[in-house]
């Protein structure tokens, strides 16, 4: 019993070892390995810690050459870092030489890293991490080769989508330009054809974007979501460059015809004409009409809306808002819906509708000054609706003129547009004598009597003369 004691007591005390020494080999296959292996480790971090890159970087070195390869994934990640400082470094003295070496290293870092450690337990998809930066390296020092560095961040977002990083999402777009520009001096078909591509990449990398930014706000992440925001800037400043509407419905028209059964593609192309209120051509109502058909949504509905609203067929056109408005239940675009859809029912003498839509507006935003805009119009133009026979169809302008004023205070930028219309209405003021034979006078308290389709019955305004 003693003896099979003591065995228990060995065997529990050399385990431990054991597991001890399995975990060190790592380090090394032998115990002196992994000592000058340990040693070289800690001598880079702890000038990394001091933020002395140089010594860093020769420590480094000296880790590599000691160090299985397969050691840590920080002896690469810490390895990128010192080598872009010496990189730096040699551009600063212009030893071009030298920086050569140093970029071809930092690449190899980048494939090491990537072959030795394609998955971590916290990032599954840890190569594709690694491989969108070493996209933004390359094309850093690789300026000339925007192709190259653009097919490693596309490979990145393929298998990362929205979880791609700030500057893998922005860089794709701007490596896209420029690969599109080289390509496009040797062959303009070619080009088109990667024109065409950066239109519709643009929507897929805006949605990214946005997902991301919801997330990085979800985390309280602020440094996170500036960079993401700043991505998106980049990405819209080079969509700009190349989305002009006339140089854009040719490019899109083409690829529809060279693809007439893809879905998907027409429902990007709508977003960007909407995007873009590139809708005077003749590309757009078809396409809003054909995504319509197939997948009614508020979106598509306003895009025929406004499409007809262009061709200045408003019967046709508001028949489509409605329906958007009302698919648009809280939305994102329903305050801009609402809007449209009131000054087509304004443009239609629809005045009593006209003004429903303003009030919805400002039950949702209660200073939007806009709305009261709308309702100045709605009302200005329903003077004949309102006519009692006496003032009325001249207080219609007064009361229009009150809501005209209202926006005029609570928006500046309106200042312009509102006083425009203040004063067409004083012009359509009563003179004193209309006024004095109707037993009144200017300034006094006035309430519009109540006709049936006039929008503002009822309303109380002040008597004012021209």
């Amino acid at each position: 019993m003693n003896t099979f004691k003591n065995i228990s007591l060995i065997l529990a005390f050399l385990l431990p070892l054991s597991f001890v020494a399995q975990n060190d080999s790592k380090y090394g296959e032998t115990e002196d390995e992994q000592i000058r292996c340990k040693e070289a480790l800690s001598v880079y971090k702890s000038y990394k810690k001091q933020k002395n890159y140089a010594e860093a970087y020769q420590q480094w070195e000296k880790a590599c050459a000691v160090c299985p390869e397969k050691v840590q994934e920080s002896l690469y990640s810490n390895g990128a870092i010192f080598i872009k400082s010496e990189i730096k470094g040699t551009i600063a003295a212009g030893d071009m030489e030298r920086k050569a070496v140093l970029v071809d290293s930092l690449m190899w870092v980048y494939d090491k890293r990537m072959e030795l450690f394609p998955t971590t337990t916290k990032k599954p998809n840890n190569r594709c991490h690694v491989l969108g930066r070493k996209a933004s390296d390359y094309y850093r020092y690789f300026k000339d080769s925007p192709e190259i560095a653009n097919d490693m961040f596309k490979e990145t977002i393929d298998c990362l989508n929205a979880n791609s990083s700030a500057s893998t999402l922005s860089g794709y777009y701007v490596t896209s330009f420029y690969t599109m520009k080289a390509v496009n001096k040797e062959d303009k078909e070619a080009g088109t054809a990667l024109k065409v591509k950066m239109l519709t990449d643009y929507l897929m990398l805006i949605e990214y974007i946005n997902e991301a930014t919801a997330n990085a706000k979800a985390a309280g992440n602020d440094k996170t979501l500036k960079g993401y925001e700043r991505a998106k800037a980049n990405i819209e400043k080079t969509f700009i460059a190349i989305a002009k509407c006339d140089e854009m419905v040719p490019v899109l028209q083409a690829s529809i015809e060279a693809n007439p059964e893809d879905f998907e593609l027409k429902k990007k192309v709508l977003s960007l004409l909407t995007g873009r209120e590139c809708t005077e051509n003749d590309l757009f109502l078809p396409v809003a009409t054909a995504v319509y058909e197939i997948e009614p949504s508020a979106e598509a509905a306003f895009a025929i809306g406004m499409g007809y609203a262009k061709q200045t067929k408003l019967s046709e056109s508001f028949k489509y808002m409605e329906e958007a408005v009302s698919r648009c239940d809280s939305c994102s675009e329903q305050l801009y819906y609402l809007s449209k859809t009131g000054q087509i029912a304004s443009a239609l003498k629809k005045s009593t509708t006209a003004k429903r839509y303003a009030r919805q507006i400002l039950a949702i935003d209660p200073d939007n000054a806009e709305a009261y805009m709308l309702i100045g119009d709605a009302i200005a133009g329903s003077s004949g609706a309102c006519n009692d026979g006496a003032l009325g169809k001249r207080a219609v302008y007064w009361v229009a003129h009150d809501y005209y004023a209202r926006a005029k205070r609570m928006d500046p930028e309106l200042t312009e547009k509102a006083q425009t219309r203040m004063n067409k209405m004083s012009k359509q003021f009563p003179t004193i004598d209309e006024v004095f034979t109707l037993g009144l006078q200017a300034g006094q308290s006035f309430t519009v009597k109540t006709v049936a389709g006039c929008p503002c019955s009822g309303e109380s305004t002040t008597i004012r003369v021209r």
